[in-house]
């Protein structure tokens, strides 16, 4: 076996493992790293070691993690609150302590050749955990985008995750775009698109009158107010199709019963594997409302069953479909304008099987066997 080829223990440690599209992704690659000869772990931090997606029955999934005591959410909760207040950034360790020091310990004597943190959070605990484990070699990967963590998912610890990014060995983002920012902090960054997380795609033949939307049902990042509308303003024969659970739901159902939309809007719940795969090619287009995605894995899958995608312009839709080249993006939110473009889609199965000839097209650059390539070979270059 060559020296680059040889075998390396990685351990991936996320905030979780439940239904998700970091979590499908961060298991997609565990399984692909397991199947090449690595010996693979996945270190669930939130301590309930349940995992929603199928795992490779060789992947090691230790319940290493005790999950947080009461009073640690109370701490956390104060000191949120006290930021709001003084605007003082918080320390990360007075919130996870205890968790901390059962990954240190896991880690000290397990002493995995890689570990790959997932996130914000984790990210902001790199400086900690390669003081305590000698030689650690952790790569941050980033799931969102730049300027979500900094302006949103990480203000109130700022400090810890900026110098989390600075002490990696190695950050992995996910667009080009935001290669340039993470760039400026840590030069041993790079980008590595998220693979597909479907195997065997069903093309759709585009004849049923159905618009496709997948995600988690959070109202503000996924922009599921947004739907209201466009329900509202496509034929009284299409529906838009919803697939996926999340925080949300009850609000979402609520403003679909006001709005009278339950025959146009239908939630259909999570969904894995087989029945996600028959969900999209159940479908004619794909629309995505997100306001903000770090990249859009659902996005990705959509285009690998031949659905024309039609997005809100934001980086990684923008990044997925290369500034409209392969989809259509709209600008500034307008839901008017994206109205027009789906009955224009709607109207025309032309331009539909025109899109879907470059979804198609497209949904190659993100094979797991292309991801693969490229995360080996910024791996063993550690």
């Amino acid at each position: 076996m060559k020296k680059e080829e040889k075998s390396m223990n990685i351990c991936i440690v996320n905030a979780g493992f439940g239904l998700g599209g970091v979590e499908r992704v961060a298991i997609e690659l565990a399984n692909s790293f397991q199947r090449q000869g690595n010996n693979v772990s996945l270190v669930d931090f939130s301590g309930k070691n349940t995992f929603f997606y199928e795992t490779d029955t060789n992947i090691n999934t230790p319940h290493v993690i005790n999950s947080r005591k009461l009073h640690r959410k109370i701490i956390k909760r104060a000191l949120y609150f006290k930021y709001r207040l003084d605007k003082k950034t918080i320390k990360l360790m007075d919130i996870y302590k205890e968790q901390v020091k059962d990954l240190i310990k896991y880690l000290k004597e397990h002493t995995p050749d890689v570990l790959v943190v997932c996130q914000d959070v984790l990210t902001g605990l790199i400086p900690l955990l390669k003081k305590e484990v000698e030689g650690l070699k952790v790569v941050a990967w980033q799931h969102n985008s730049y300027e979500v963590y900094i302006n949103r998912y990480c203000k109130e610890f700022l400090s810890d995750y900026l110098l989390g990014v600075k002490a990696a060995d190695l950050v992995v983002c996910l667009t080009a775009d935001d290669l340039e920012k993470f760039k400026k902090i840590n030069v041993n960054s790079c980008y590595i698109y998220n693979p597909l997380t479907i195997s065997g795609a069903k093309i759709s033949n585009l004849t049923n009158k159905s618009i496709v939307f997948v995600g988690r049902l959070a109202m503000q990042q996924k922009g599921l107010d947004y739907l209201i509308p466009i329900a509202k303003n496509i034929p009284p024969d299409w529906k838009i199709l919803v697939g996926g659970e999340g925080t949300d739901k009850d609000k979402f159902k609520n403003l679909i019963d006001i709005n009278n939309l339950q025959d146009k809007i239908i939630l259909r719940g999570s969904l894995k594997a087989e029945e996600l795969i028959n969900f999209y090619s159940e479908g004619s287009i794909f629309i995505s409302t997100s306001r903000w995605e770090g990249f859009g894995l659902v996005v990705t899958e959509a285009m690998a069953c031949g659905l024309p995608v039609i997005s809100f312009d934001n980086l990684g839709p923008k990044e997925i479909l290369e500034n409209g080249e392969y989809g259509i993006l709209v600008g500034d939110y307008d839901v008017n304008k994206i109205i027009l473009n789906l009955n224009d889609l709607i109207k025309d199965k032309e331009k539909r099987e025109r899109f879907q000839n470059k979804s198609i097209k497209r949904a190659k650059d993100f094979s797991i066997e292309v991801i693969l390539e490229e995360w080996n070979e910024k791996l063993s270059s550690l």
